[in-house]
């Protein structure tokens, strides 16, 4: 006889919510916006509020 197994992988998430202020850091926006980004959203928010709320990136040069 055969047994049938249930082999569906499981996947755990992760902590949604990211550091507004290693956002901040890492695109380059500067402190006066993180303070307003950290004021309207807190020390952590997800990655999309972050995003649909910080300012247009920088243009990078080449």
């Amino acid at each position: 006889m055969s047994h049938s197994r249930d082999n569906r992988q499981v996947r755990i998430p992760g902590p949604n919510d990211r550091d507004v202020g290693e956002h901040c850091k890492k695109f380059g926006i500067g402190p006066s916006e993180e303070r307003k980004l950290q004021r309207l959203l807190g020390k952590h928010a997800p990655l999309h509020k972050i995003q649909a709320n910080a300012p247009p990136r920088l243009p990078k040069f080449r």
